[in-house]
């Protein structure tokens, strides 16, 4: 493997390389504290990869990938752009905590967001005029709450739940399926650049990837896996929505469905994710009340900042790693709580979040 000049040039073509298998990529990251620390430490023959993804990775980098790079520099240059890598502090907690991470993510707009707290809302491509206007009464109520509304900018209730967010003047995520240079869908160039100018649109893709259908659960993995939990409204049985709710749960994160009429096609999945044990959810209030035990009146991040739960997850947190799941075993705190009171607690400085587990901060 040829030698990249800097960590950036590094990350650009880990991404590059791994693209299409975020898993493997997360595995084979595990222990390196930087991308020039992979590429100059690992060895292909030890792993189990992919006959492709190991042939990638054996041999010098290739003028299609050097080419990549380049294209990817180049639109980085741009004001209002940067690139997160999952070896940095503002990489987004929670995306830490999911199976298959993305190597890095492309911004535009500002980045900080992706330290705050967020709801995923989704739903139908073609939703009924009674899921838009719920779509935009649920971003503007989750908004309100001082919670980020994170989505996927596609038709129908993406786009409602995003409206929704700016009509009250509150920042929300949409997160790509392509590369940020393809705006898809393509008309929604201005609601996009509304985005950026108030908000953030990020993707894993790189620069000149464009929205092929396989993109886009892959994307939902990231929509999912940034939040606290996620707004299911009109899905179908067999839908995108449902595959994004799925991955919610496989992420121990909560879900609130939004039931409809049983007449409803649009409505089936809601339901049946409603016997899954997802939460009926009929306003923001059941929303904060799950995550946090409390209503609209004292807030959610009231909750986040009692000193009785953050000391009773700190109590045991000292210099030996502990996962998220060995705390949750420990506290029996609900594991959206949990993530985010690890959160706080980790931004406060009180403790560290090493490849191994939680650890008592030195300082």
């Amino acid at each position: 493997m040829s030698l990249f000049e800097s960590e950036l040039h590094a990350i650009l073509g880990f991404n590059r390389i791994t693209l299409g298998n975020p898993r493997h990529a997360t595995r084979l990251m595990h222990g390196f504290n930087s991308a020039l620390a992979f590429f100059s430490g690992f060895q292909v023959d030890s792993l189990n990869l992919p006959p492709r993804l190991a042939s990638r990775l054996a041999k010098p980098v290739s003028a299609e990938i050097e080419a990549g790079i380049r294209q990817d520099l180049i639109w980085l240059e741009k004001e209002g752009r940067s690139l997160v890598s999952i070896f940095d502090d503002a990489y987004p907690f929670l995306l830490q905590q999911i199976d298959d991470p993305p190597v890095c993510l492309f911004c535009m707009g500002d980045p900080e967001l992706l330290k705050k707290e967020q709801i995923a809302i989704v739903g139908s491509r073609k939703p009924t005029q009674i899921g838009i206007q719920i779509a935009r009464q649920f971003g503007s109520d989750i908004a309100l709450q001082g919670l980020v509304v994170t989505s996927g900018l596609a038709h129908g209730i993406d786009a409602a739940a995003h409206g929704g967010v700016l009509e009250v003047g509150r920042e929300t995520i949409a997160v790509f399926g392509s590369g940020l240079d393809t705006i898809y869908p393509r008309n929604h160039e201005r609601l996009a650049q509304r985005l950026i100018k108030n908000g953030l649109i990020i993707s894993e893709f790189p620069i000149g990837t464009p929205p092929l259908g396989r993109y886009f659960p892959q994307r939902n993995r990231i929509v999912t896996g940034m939040s606290l939990g996620t707004v299911v409204i009109e899905a179908m049985l067999k839908s995108g929505s449902m595959i994004s709710a799925t991955m919610a749960m496989d992420q121990c994160r909560e879900v609130f469905a939004i039931p409809g009429s049983i007449y409803s096609a649009q409505s089936e999945g809601c339901h049946e994710l409603i016997k899954l044990g997802a939460k009926l959810t009929q306003n923001v209030e059941d929303i904060l009340e799950e995550l946090s035990g409390f209503g609209r009146e004292t807030g959610i991040n009231s909750v986040l900042n009692l000193s009785e739960e953050a000391n009773g997850i700190l109590q045991y947190i000292s210099a030996e790693p502990l996962s998220a799941d060995d705390l949750f075993e420990l506290t029996q705190i609900p594991i959206p709580s949990l993530l985010s009171q690890l959160l706080n607690l980790e931004l406060e400085g009180h403790i560290v979040n090493e490849s191994t587990g939680y650890v008592r901060s030195s300082h």
